[in-house]
């Protein structure tokens, strides 16, 4: 497991996992399929509770920075565990 550099050391509690392995064959196409189940599943959460999103495309990495800032969520961690990237993403507050 390593940690991306400006992540905390501390893994966070995620209150729901949402994993979308199984798309390295469809490299750069993850985020068209990610952002709406990531939405969908934050949807269910109330605010300030902690989504784990476990992907295996090395694009999420930017899409999963770029969404969060855009959709008002904030991307609490990003820790990388070989080819699986994990992002902990803490549903906004109303």
């Amino acid at each position: 497991m390593s940690e991306i550099p400006g992540t905390f050391n501390e893994t966070p509690r995620a209150d729901g996992v949402l994993e979308m392995l199984g798309t390295t064959q469809m490299e750069g196409s993850t985020c068209a399929l990610l952002t709406p189940a990531i939405r969908a599943m934050l949807r269910e959460m109330a605010p300030g509770q902690v989504l784990e999103v476990r992907v295996d495309d090395p694009t999420a990495r930017d899409d999963m920075a770029a969404w969060t800032r855009l959709a008002g969520h904030e991307l609490v961690q990003t820790i990388q565990e070989g080819e699986t990237i994990r992002f902990f993403v803490r549903k906004r507050r109303a």
